[in-house]
């Protein structure tokens, strides 16, 4: 029995294709996302911000001056009654001083507002703190809801605030 080359040839060629194995393809790579906050980059919150707020005590005023540094936050906060002398418990209990701390991480933003009882505040027995969570963040306007206690009204369950800067 005689093989012509071109038949060997094409004998090896189609034992030597059905004998190796392919590549394995690469394992498919898992994306990598980060969050980001639009327009914002490190040190971005750090300045002064103004705005307003609303819980059950009624309606208030907020200035924050905040310093960030990396993802973390700090800085001085004054909680103002949006009316003073309207006369009512909320009134005098938000004329506070106090300080902000926190952190802006993968586009979250999560905050601890507190005002501590004592010092020269018109009500010094009572102190503030309140915590919010937020993605709620454009370029110079941060909108959240928050939540916290008082020592002299009890728990807050339904803030909502919106500062600008």
């Amino acid at each position: 029995m005689t093989i012509s080359i071109p038949l060997l040839a094409a004998a090896i060629l189609i034992t030597t294709a059905c004998s190796s194995s392919a590549p394995n393809p690469a394992a498919p790579s898992t994306p990598t996302t980060t969050t980001t906050v639009p327009g914002f980059t490190s040190a971005n919150l750090t300045g002064t911000w103004k705005g307003t707020g609303d819980d059950a005590q009624g309606p208030e005023t907020f200035t924050w001056t905040v310093t960030q540094n990396g993802d973390q936050l700090s800085g001085a906060v004054v909680l103002n009654s949006a009316n003073p002398d309207d006369g009512s418990c909320g009134s005098c209990h938000k004329q506070k001083t106090g300080t902000l701390s926190g952190t802006l991480s993968n586009g979250a933003l999560t905050l601890t507002l507190d005002f501590p009882a004592g010092g020269s505040d018109i009500t010094p027995l009572c102190g503030i703190t309140m915590h919010t969570t937020t993605r709620d963040i454009a370029a110079g306007r941060i909108a959240a809801s928050y939540t916290g206690t008082t020592t002299c009204e009890g728990p807050i369950t339904d803030g909502t605030l919106t500062v600008t800067r």
